[in-house]
């Protein structure tokens, strides 16, 4: 029976899926040496975002012919490297999407009316001081500027539409204009989408392209009183920056959710920052989400075993299907 590598603690239902079709080895520690070692006989490997997948360990794998991401981005794996060796590279597009436009939606909850500030300074017994000291704003009829308007953006404008009835402008160059919503506003140029938000949020993949290209010459151009969300990735955006615009009272407040460096580093500056929000790369980590990820990843794997078509091939082009 042919082997499927899993190095996460997937769900039961997920399990159930692939062990139709193959046997499961599991990775409980996920280093690289183990992984060496198992990954040599498996045909299938379902990857979260802990392990970069390298043509190394391809070569290591010579009946390697799937590698399934539980997750819309596939920056941990080496696509061109898959795609030379004839692998076919699976991701999870749509089961996260409604998950992540939470996450970011709270975090704009959480930014304007700073609430982890005010839940401090209330715990340390400062509850009179804390109540004037930094007032919140109101989010209705703010401007949220989107850079990405692809499934998690398009639920994020329409999220923030309904619930606080916010303007929303959109920069995406690859998008048709039929896919713009009613009442959502595009650009032509990013610059404009950074100068007019009140709230702007992050939703591209990292890419040659993207990264690093959120830099000093288009945050320089954001409101003093503007904040910044990202749900993205943390390559995308020029961290060092955000830190000093905070610092000089050239950016109201950032969120973010994913970081250049994973797990971040000692002493990094945007962890250290009060104006800041941070969570561990989890916006995708519902109780719910987690299962309708592995699933969905595990049925791809299942799909390409029994000889059908996956749902989701990120090469698809590349390996000309």
């Amino acid at each position: 029976m042919r082997k499927v590598l899993v190095n996460e603690k997937v769900s039961p239902d997920a399990l159930n899926i692939l062990k139709k079709a193959a046997e499961v080895v599991y990775i409980p520690s996920g280093e690289h040496s183990e992984i060496i070692r198992l990954v040599k006989d498996v045909t299938g490997v379902m990857l979260d975002t802990t392990i970069k997948f390298t043509p190394e360990l391809m070569d290591s794998a010579p009946n390697l012919k799937v590698i399934s991401r539980t997750g819309t981005g596939v920056d941990n794996v080496d696509v061109e490297a898959a795609t030379k060796r004839g692998i076919m590279v699976l991701h999870t597009p749509d089961a996260n999407t409604v998950t992540v436009a939470e996450h970011t939606v709270a975090f704009i909850g959480a930014l304007t009316k700073h609430l982890l500030f005010l839940d401090s300074e209330t715990r340390q017994g400062k509850f009179k001081i804390a109540r004037r000291y930094y007032l919140p704003v109101d989010i209705e009829g703010k401007t949220l500027g989107i850079i990405g308007y692809g499934r998690i953006g398009k639920q994020v404008a329409r999220k923030c539409m309904a619930a606080f009835d916010m303007k929303v402008i959109i920069y995406d160059p690859y998008i048709s204009d039929s896919v713009v919503a009613p009442g959502v506003v595009r650009y032509s140029n990013e610059e404009d989408v950074y100068k007019q938000s009140d709230i702007l949020t992050i939703h591209v993949p990292l890419t040659d392209e993207t990264r690093n290209h959120i830099g000093e010459k288009l945050l320089s151009l954001m409101k003093p009183s503007a904040y910044l969300v990202n749900t993205a990735r943390g390559n995308v955006i020029n961290e060092g920056y955000v830190v000093k615009m905070l610092n000089e009272n050239r950016l109201k407040g950032a969120a973010f959710d994913v970081l250049t460096n994973e797990p971040p580093l000692d002493n990094e500056e945007f962890l250290k920052n009060p104006k800041t929000i941070v969570s561990p790369h989890s916006a995708a980590l519902t109780s719910e989400c987690t299962v309708r990820v592995a699933c969905e990843a595990a049925q791809g794997i299942v799909d390409y075993l029994e000889g059908r078509m996956p749902k989701s091939i990120f090469n698809r082009k590349g390996l000309n299907l």
